[in-house]
């Protein structure tokens, strides 16, 4: 290489460029350069503008839309459990008999704790909008189901007992 170099040294350019060089250069540049546009065209801002509020206006309406949807689910649930509450809670009360009615008692100050907790499970759910606290609303209904059904097989229970012990007596 140092060779090839020697040899044509002289065929290099090694020479400074003339005073102003560098500007003429770079006038050059510019004048084959286009200008700049610091802002977008007036109608593509227009597009960009009207696409976003879409966007914005059909986000909205699925919120919307989930949110209706979710609270006719609520009500759905809420009925269908209301109504096998009720019905759980008249056959609770036509067996009631004064030796039944502490079990009775009881299980009604449990159902009124669980009201009270479904209703500040209503409030988070208006709040926050999470699956989380539907779950747990459902489970509050379930719970109550559960006692009543417990307090059915307790006076169940209780009569069973006091039939046999009325049929020791009359032995």
């Amino acid at each position: 290489m140092k060779t090839f170099f020697e040899q044509n040294k002289d065929k290099f350019d090694v020479y400074e460029p003339k005073n102003g060089h560098q500007e003429r250069f770079l006038s050059k540049i510019k004048a084959h350069q286009k200008p700049k546009r610091l802002f977008v065209s007036y109608k593509w801002q227009m597009a960009a503008a009207v696409l976003l509020i879409i966007g914005l206006l059909w986000q909205t309406g699925l919120y919307v839309r989930q949110m209706q949807t979710n609270n006719t689910e609520i009500r759905q649930n809420e009925k269908y459990f209301s109504m096998i509450i009720k019905e759980e809670l008249e056959a609770v009360q036509n067996e009631k008999t004064p030796e039944t009615e502490k079990v009775f008692n009881d299980a009604m100050q449990q159902i009124k704790l669980l009201e009270n907790d479904y209703q500040k499970l209503i409030d988070a759910y208006r709040q926050n909008k999470d699956k989380y606290i539907l779950n747990a609303m459902i489970e509050n209904f379930q719970q109550r189901i559960q006692i009543l059904q417990f307090v059915k097989q307790q006076i169940k229970q209780i009569k069973k007992t006091k039939t046999n012990q009325n049929e020791k007596h009359r032995v």
